[in-house]
């Protein structure tokens, strides 16, 4: 077996930036929340995005969590506050090409910048004068979404209690590695590079592109499972 790998949060810690959350763009309801529930995940908290035309369903772990995201509103979408996001897009992802996935960071001290270039997204459901930092490359939205997350610790350390009892059940603690995969012909952004080069996550091609690996980790010791994105499909990592 290999040895235990340190969780994505404690990777970058040296960098003071950890991974907050990824997101993937589903279909209206989410109904590929069924295969997370058939796997023993449980639902952790729901949240509309007002002027932003989207909502969403979370699944906490300790370190970060996973969000399913969709589509409710057109015309919010293509406002001239969220159109620059590109989100209509990639909520049409299966026939625009572009990519479903986000990838949040999060930063210490929370105002710290990100090591790149960004831009602000007045994102409409935050309090006025809150802005979002987006990496330049996600106007291209082949790329995913790279971005600050608004939260600044991880839900193990919430006392909102919206995070409930993560993913205990399952038996699952935290996401500990990252692996995107982009069609063939795409290259990478530089900012994906840098994340490379800092440890927090691994990049390849592939005809499946593009496609997410979460690999998390087991409690106590347990078996570490791997989660496919957008298929919901599940495996375990093989030893090397």
């Amino acid at each position: 077996m290999a040895p235990h790998r340190e969780s994505l949060g404690d990777t970058m810690s040296h960098a003071r930036i950890s991974l907050c959350h990824v997101f993937v763009l589903v279909e209206s309801g989410a109904p590929e929340a069924a295969k997370l529930e058939q796997a023993g995940l449980r639902e952790s908290f729901r949240r509309v995005h007002p002027g932003q035309g989207t909502t969403n369903v979370c699944y906490c772990f300790d370190n970060a969590y996973l969000e399913l995201l969709w589509a409710v509103d057109g015309t919010d979408l293509a406002s001239p506050a969220v159109a620059p996001t590109r989100l209509a897009e990639r909520a049409a992802w299966r026939s625009t090409g572009a990519n479903p996935f986000g990838i949040a960071l999060r930063t210490e001290p929370p105002e710290a910048p990100l090591p790149f270039a960004t831009w602000d997204y007045q994102a409409p459901f935050l309090p006025s004068g809150r802005t979002i930092p987006v990496a330049h490359a996600s106007k291209d939205p082949r790329q995913p979404f790279l971005f600050r997350s608004p939260g600044s610790a991880r839900p193990d350390q919430w006392t909102d209690g919206r995070a409930g009892e993560r993913q205990r059940g399952a038996g699952l603690s935290e996401i500990v590695a990252l692996h995107l995969m982009l069609p063939p012909g795409l290259e990478p952004a530089a900012e994906l590079r840098q994340l490379e080069q800092a440890g927090l996550l691994t990049l390849g091609t592939g005809e499946e592109g593009p496609r997410m690996l979460l690999t998390l980790s087991g409690l106590t010791g347990g078996p570490p499972k791997r989660l496919s994105l957008p298929d919901f499909g599940w495996s375990v990592p093989s030893c090397p």
